[in-house]
């Protein structure tokens, strides 16, 4: 599949509407590219962003 048609499916099975990956644009990815693509937003959101209200329940003071 081409960078567009990656990231189209991004946004559609992560509900991500303006998603824009920062990949090559004239290479072919596989499903497995995808899958592996796919997984590691997946953790990177679990490991950094999910949590990140907990993190600021405090305030920024």
């Amino acid at each position: 599949m081409t960078r567009d048609e990656l990231e189209q499916r991004i946004r559609t099975e992560l509900n991500l509407p303006h998603f824009k990956a920062q990949i090559d644009d004239n290479r072919e990815y596989s499903e497995d590219d995808y899958q592996e693509f796919k997984n590691s937003l997946v953790n990177y959101y679990k490991a950094y962003v999910q949590d990140i209200d907990t993190d600021f329940q405090g305030g920024l003071d």
